[in-house]
């Protein structure tokens, strides 16, 4: 049992590993350069990605978006970010004087790439029923998670938060915009014709390798020690900490497979490129954004596997 669980985990994780590979050594290669990784980037965010999500979620019901098992999924992940955000502000207040890196942890400490490391491992788990739930997760915490990043930098960039920047950032992401319409389609029981439907099909299969390999080629390790201490303190508690707490509480509420994988995926999946953008555009400490986001991703190829082998060791997954 234990190493089947073991290769279940493997199986998850490790094509994971082998593209952000591939990603690097595009890179060492020289197939890429900053500018062209820019725009892939953009790509993926703005085309392949919201198309995934956007399919995944049209494809359910309404009865499974308002289930209320998924309601409470969503509370317990909103619920866990809040509660880990107030105490890392309140925990680096008192224990950081560099105020430009005070947003940079807290946000570093709960901010997920959920909809790139959350739906590949669904996929791998449980097929389709995972990927409804998880794209369900994504399109409920990535609204929220992009409003705490935006006011947490205004607000230390400017001492006041422009809540009119906060809701254009929002209104303006468009996974967020398509996981919005994708509700739209469900709740109107829209039947999109094939015509419509393909296209998107298609775009939203590149997703998750080009994905994987556009980050791993984005990666620099070089930014790796400036700020080790800092970057293990968040990373601890974004890798092993929030997860922790969310998935002690979803195992008490009973939830377990697919809905415990989502609150592991909203939680314990490394920080987004995003929030490196969104540092370097409001403001705070470009330096630690990007070693957060290097360091994360390469931790959490290992703490991943070992959620995954502990929750499977314990029957939760």
């Amino acid at each position: 049992m234990m190493i089947e669980n073991l290769l279940v985990s493997l199986n998850v994780v490790f094509p994971i590993f082998v593209m952000l590979a591939i990603g690097v050594y595009v890179r060492k290669k020289k197939m890429v350069t900053d500018e062209s990784l820019g725009i892939m980037n953009k790509l993926v965010f703005r085309i392949f990605m919201s198309s995934l999500l956007f399919i995944n979620i049209s494809n359910m019901d309404v009865k499974a978006v308002l289930d209320v098992k998924n309601l409470k999924l969503v509370g317990i992940i909103w619920g866990s970010l809040f509660f880990i955000t107030i105490c890392c502000y309140f925990l680096f207040e008192r224990t950081m004087t560099d105020r430009n890196k005070i947003p940079v942890m807290i946000q570093g400490a709960y901010r997920a790439n959920l909809a790139l490391f959350g739906i590949p491992m669904a996929m791998s788990l449980y097929g389709e029923k995972g990927l409804g739930v998880m794209s369900l997760v994504s399109a409920a915490a990535i609204p929220l998670t992009n409003m705490m990043a935006v006011s947490l930098l205004e607000g230390y960039a400017t001492k006041k938060v422009n809540f009119k920047k906060v809701l254009v950032s929002i209104a303006k992401n468009p996974l967020i915009i398509c996981s919005t319409l994708a509700l739209i389609v469900v709740f109107l029981d829209i039947k999109l014709p094939k015509l419509i439907k393909n296209p998107i099909v298609s775009l939203g299969q590149v997703a998750t390798p080009l994905s994987f390999v556009v980050l791993g080629a984005t990666l620099k390790f070089d930014s790796l020690v400036k700020n080790l201490r800092l970057s293990m303190i968040a990373n601890t508690i974004k890798l092993v900490i929030l997860p922790l707490i969310a998935m002690t509480i979803g195992i008490k509420v009973g939830f377990t497979n697919e809905h415990l994988l989502g609150i592991l995926g909203a939680t314990g999946a490394p920080g987004a490129v995003s929030s490196f953008i969104m540092v370097k555009e409001i403001g705070g400490d470009e330096d630690l954004a990007a070693e957060l986001v290097v360091s994360s991703t390469l931790i959490s190829i290992l703490t991943l596997f070992l959620w995954i082998f502990i929750l499977k060791t314990f029957n939760y997954l």
